[in-house]
């Protein structure tokens, strides 16, 4: 193996280290998502706090990575002769062998998999946060506008005799 050739094995390794954190801070932003849900949904405005806290650090603490990722992409893209948007772990694994290649394989699936799980927790946060919206929206019209038409108000029987043509709070002073 010539001396290019280790380099690049180190510059891999490296990367590699790299990947793995980001594979673990992909893990914990799906867990604030999924503690996010939660609390959204017991209207525990402490906890929320607090989570944001928690997001607001992890954030701070991160961007260190980023920082590192891109330079190692920057360097090893030099190196390799190709532009940073074409070094991907699938040229990387062409360019490896051996343990390398397997180690490459092992972190790409897990970056793949987090990434998934990445997906769904946000797709059901953000429909959980829609229908929240929705609802707040279709209270306030009840509260506020009570002559809309089409909106039917029922009493605490499930009738819908009251009248619709007062507000049901009066914005006057």
């Amino acid at each position: 193996m010539n001396g290019q050739m280790v380099e690049i094995s180190h510059m891999i390794r490296d990367l590699l280290d790299i990947l793995e954190r980001d594979a673990e801070h992909i893990g914990r932003t799906v867990s604030y998502l999924n503690d996010l849900r939660g609390l959204v949904i017991k209207r525990d405005e402490k906890g929320l706090g607090l989570l944001l806290d928690a997001i607001r650090t992890e954030s701070q603490e991160y961007a260190g990575n980023e920082q590192k990722r891109n330079l190692m992409c920057k360097e090893m893209a030099e190196v390799l002769g190709c532009t940073t948007q074409e070094l991907t772990l699938t040229f990387l694994k062409k360019a490896a062998s051996g343990p390398v290649l397997t180690s490459i394989a092992q972190v790409q699936q897990k970056l793949k998999t987090m990434a998934k799980r990445l997906q769904n927790e946000y797709s059901a946060t953000v429909t959980l946060l829609s229908d929240c919206a929705r609802i707040n929206s279709a209270l306030l019209r009840t509260v506020f506008e009570r002559n809309l038409p089409g909106l039917v108000c029922y009493d605490s029987a499930g009738l819908t005799k009251r009248q619709g043509d007062a507000a049901f709070m009066n914005m006057r002073l």
